[in-house]
């Protein structure tokens, strides 16, 4: 039986499902070729929408949008031209684009739960390590909270505590919240924790910084924590002053942010339980 593709099915798919009206106009290559071109075009807008004061009017305007009236008008046009002469290919046919559209993000969302995900860095609080704007990609699988879109699949402790090393960088949910955080590891269990101001020691070792430069009214440090190195701000103008002494329990843990005067971390809402883990910054994507 001779088939033809309407139009009004086109327009749609290449709307709201831009490279898949492709697959249903009979044309795999160009499916692909869409579907690849759409994440440069991803890519793209994130790189020149970081650049763009967040005040402009350009910020509010998209590569994006012109993909999808590009993509719908070339769909619609191979619609029109269609020839009924033409072998209809499996991905044509009438289950064929959501069986495929359902797989395809069925599999990006197990990927996304269990192995890795990507964050945005909303906040300050880690600079100058990880600035705003900033993605980072959390490596998930052992640390026992799968889940992504804010679907939980299963949540469990952290699978191996030996895993979880001072100074890396890792994302949790603190103490009566359901936001994550992203905060610097400081302290282990059965760490004696002691911050007088600016100073901090771990276990009777004063965590040794080096000067380095003032950005703006900040000044910028390097602090040595074990056989690790990275770099922390203070604002002299607005220092926490908090003064205190942390016995970290068992199965817990003692974050800070690398922003010191400017990060809400366990000076103030404790320690963290391995039941609370989402993950350990594998990646900073900073296009």
């Amino acid at each position: 039986m001779e088939w033809k593709p309407k139009g009004w099915i086109t327009l749609l798919l290449g709307i709201l499902l831009p490279p898949f009206a492709f697959l249903y106009v009979n044309q795999g290559t160009l499916f692909w070729r869409y579907f690849l071109l759409s994440l440069v075009v991803a890519v793209l807008d994130y790189v020149l929408h970081k650049s763009i004061p967040p005040s402009h009017w350009l910020n509010y305007v998209y590569l994006n949008w012109l993909f999808t009236l590009v993509c719908a008008v070339h769909a619609y046009l191979l619609c029109r031209a269609y020839s009924t002469q033409k072998v209809r290919r499996w991905y044509a046919k009438w289950w064929a684009i959501p069986a495929i559209f359902t797989i395809f993000y069925s599999l990006v969302f197990l990927f996304r739960a269990f192995c890795y995900e990507p964050f945005s860095i909303p906040a300050t609080s880690m600079n100058p390590t990880l600035k705003v704007g900033e993605y980072i990609i959390v490596k998930k699988w052992g640390f026992g909270d799968y889940g992504s879109y804010g679907v939980t699949l299963n949540n469990t402790q952290v699978k191996d505590e030996s895993m979880l090393q001072r100074g890396e960088i890792y994302v949790f949910y603190p103490p009566d919240s359901e936001t994550p955080y992203v905060k610097r590891l400081i302290g282990l269990p059965g760490d004696t924790i002691v911050i007088e101001g600016d100073v901090i020691t771990v276990n009777g070792k004063v965590l040794r910084t080096e000067f380095l430069r003032v950005d703006d009214d900040n000044k910028i440090y390097r602090e040595f924590l074990g056989d690790k190195n990275y770099l922390i701000q203070r604002n002299p103008n607005r220092p926490v002053g908090v003064f205190q002494t942390v016995e970290v329990p068992a199965h817990h843990y003692f974050f800070l942010g690398d922003n010191r005067d400017n990060s809400r971390d366990s000076r103030f809402w404790g320690t963290v339980s391995t039941a609370d883990f989402v993950g350990e910054v594998a990646m900073v994507l900073a296009l």
